[in-house]
């Protein structure tokens, strides 16, 4: 959770105590040491009121059960990520996750062992990826991970990689845990993300019906 509420509140709020501080000195005779206490007071509540700023804002842009961004959040940050890459003259790609056999899991285990699959999913996301790239729960069991600097080959390597990462939760959970994965790159493959989206939910569908 970022701190920016946080921080302009009790700027702001400073700027405004030192500003009465230094007018009540020079025009009504008060002592700089008169407001102290009170201005204190007002920087706490600057302060609670940037953290429930920063709370919400947070709260907006993530998922609430995994922690990742959430599909709100993409859609708005996603042309500034593909802004770059052209700016660049660089790819990027698109990994689109399915847990298989979800529904088996909850059914078995019940909602709560499958919550802590899509929990521990998305903690093995947020371990591997760079800072520049973006996890997503996309939905239901399924998550986005936005790769900038990566082609094709690289693309597929972290898929593979991934995959390989599930065995251990697998161990860890002592379920069976596995996932397919669809991709695409921009801009080789499609240039909006509803499109990069629309041809790895299409390869996604193809691996899983080879598989099945």
């Amino acid at each position: 959770m970022k701190y920016t509420g946080r921080i302009i509140g009790v700027l702001v709020m400073l700027l405004v105590i030192i500003s009465i501080r230094i007018y009540a000195y020079i025009f009504l005779e008060y002592s700089l040491g008169t407001l102290l206490i009170p201005g204190v007071f007002y920087l706490a509540i600057a302060f609670m009121l940037g953290k429930q700023y920063d709370q919400v804002k947070f709260y907006s842009e993530r998922d609430s059960l995994t922690g990742l961004y959430n599909r709100r959040f993409v859609t708005t940050f996603f042309p500034k990520m593909r802004s770059q890459m052209e700016k660049k003259n660089e790819k990027l790609s698109v990994l689109l996750l399915d847990c298989d056999n979800f529904k088996i899991i909850n059914d078995t285990y019940g909602h709560m062992q499958g919550d802590q699959v899509l929990m521990e999913v998305a903690a093995l996301l947020l371990a591997k990826i760079r800072q520049e790239d973006l996890a997503v729960r996309w939905g239901g069991d399924e998550f986005l991970l936005i790769a900038a600097y990566t082609d094709e080959a690289k693309v597929k390597a972290i898929m593979e990689r991934l995959k390989k990462e599930l065995t251990k939760v697998s161990e860890k959970l002592q379920i069976n845990i596995s996932a397919s994965g669809g991709y695409a790159v921009y801009p080789t493959e499609a240039k909006t993300l509803d499109e990069l989206i629309q041809v790895a939910d299409t390869k996604l569908y193809l691996l899983k019906s080879a598989n099945s």
